[in-house]
């Protein structure tokens, strides 16, 4: 329909979740945009903005991304999911303070909200002081007594045990995140790190 002229807004929204579901984040971001581009009223706009910005994040076009969700975020400024992808954007683009005060924002927000006490918790391990670390471990105690199979808690979890000394309880956690997760190349990677 769209090559035939005959598409409008709510099939190029529907192309554009079609080739997320088929894990195809390039072509998926690029219809959406022309959605954007074409349709700034559509009714469904923001949730088919926020797929956008998952797919760039996907895609590793976290540039394009951050600049999507800076003029997002502030048409819905407590979306925390907006928020969450944001605070991956500034901690993958090294921009760790920023990523801090994000997670902090989003949990003054949503206080149960577990992947941000989890990256907060993390972040705070691997970025933070010394002072910081009773803080961490709270929040990953948290996210970890509240979902005890998940391989990303479990990690950051044992990246703190790590920190502190206790390799033998971080490696626990690393082994139970890997049951779950066997191909993660960063909880093994963590793994290694206490075993060398």
């Amino acid at each position: 329909m769209i090559q035939d002229g005959r598409g409008g807004p709510i099939e190029l929204h529907e192309l554009g979740l079609c080739y997320y579901l088929i894990d195809n984040c390039r072509s998926s971001a690029m219809y959406l945009k022309e959605l954007a581009d074409k349709y700034p009223d559509y009714v469904e706009i923001a949730p088919a903005q926020a797929l956008r910005v998952y797919c760039l994040i996907q895609d590793g076009e976290l540039l394009e991304a951050d600049i999507l969700l800076k003029e997002r975020i502030p048409k819905d400024p407590t979306n925390t999911s907006l928020l969450g992808m944001l605070a991956h954007v500034q901690e993958r683009t090294h921009r760790i303070d920023e990523a801090l005060a994000t997670h902090r924002r989003i949990l003054a927000m949503d206080p149960e909200n577990l992947n941000s006490k989890n990256s907060l918790g993390y972040l705070l391990v691997t970025h933070g002081k010394a002072a910081d670390l009773p803080q961490a471990f709270a929040h990953l105690r948290d996210a970890v007594s509240r979902k005890p199979d998940h391989p990303a808690y479990l990690d950051s979890l044992g990246v703190l045990l790590a920190k502190q000394g206790e390799k033998e309880r971080a490696k626990k956690a690393f082994l139970k995140a890997l049951r779950r997760a066997p191909e993660n190349a960063e909880i093994l990677d963590h793994l290694k790190d206490i075993i060398d």
